[in-house]
């Protein structure tokens, strides 16, 4: 089936207060591989307390186990996709990238040349590097949430890392948070400094690409106008860079 003939891909992602621009660092990455492969797709956007009733309707296993208070819980997450064109419901956003790329082999590749292994090393090491800076991360990114998912995602992320809300970002840990994704980008560019183009695997993106250009966005998008400023400056302006050549894959017309 060509791509003309195809029907459109259904994309779920978490709406915000940013209009035409992106909240979650981690369905941004199937927005891009869609847009990259040239793919149909539309957004049904789930706010956070409509993901696991989603899952549940739909019959689908949870994407992670996370240890709540001590105990380990299933949880259901954003992106999923929807492909009418064989009905198969995909959630995680590797799992999908997978998928695409097997599903329609004459678009242009996300884990090109056998690559998916490597890849996959690649963003366990990349959550492993930005570790440090989570709690700010959500503190910020809660802000921008509607009311509905703001409330649900404080009082989830206030029981999954058992500390009250108002100490994810007290001064002296936002400078520490702050300092500790400074060193993790010093981390990354040294990964990028190996390639022998722009991007990881040299002059054109790959999934790898669009997860950290989802982290750059998250930062963009959710902080402070200043921070987003100061991080466009390092390692050489490297990130700006990145999130400038991968731009055009963000499509938010659908």
């Amino acid at each position: 089936m060509s791509i003309p003939d195809l029907k459109p891909i259904i994309f779920y992602d978490i709406p915000s207060v940013l209009q035409n621009e992106p909240w979650s660092p981690n369905t941004i990455k199937t927005r891009y591989c869609l847009t990259f492969k040239g793919l149909p797709f539309q957004t049904v956007w789930l706010e956070f307390p409509e993901i696991k009733p989603f899952y549940e309707q739909h019959s689908l296993a949870p994407t992670a186990v996370r240890s709540f208070k001590g105990i380990p819980t299933p949880v259901c997450t954003l992106p999923v996709i929807m492909d009418p064109n064989t009905n198969r419901l995909i959630a995680d956003s590797f799992a999908i990238a997978q998928y695409l790329d097997e599903q329609y082999p004459d678009t242009p590749k996300v884990l090109p040349n056998n690559t998916a292994a490597l890849v996959h090393v690649f963003r366990t090491a990349f959550f492993d590097a930005t570790r440090g800076g989570i709690l700010l991360a959500c503190f910020r990114g809660a802000q921008k949430l509607n009311p509905k998912s703001k409330e649900y995602y404080i009082r989830n992320r206030t029981e999954r890392f058992g500390i009250p809300w108002e100490q994810f970002a007290t001064p002296e840990s936002t400078e520490k948070q702050w300092n500790a994704l400074r060193v993790a980008c010093n981390t990354l560019d040294g990964w990028y400094a190996t390639s022998s183009g722009q991007f990881i695997l040299g002059d054109t993106p790959c999934f790898a690409d669009f997860t950290v250009a989802g982290l750059c966005n998250w930062v963009r998008y959710c902080y402070e106008d200043q921070e987003w400023e100061e991080m466009k400056s390092w390692n050489g302006g490297r990130w700006r860079r990145l999130v400038e050549a991968t731009d055009k894959y963000l499509d938010f017309s659908k």
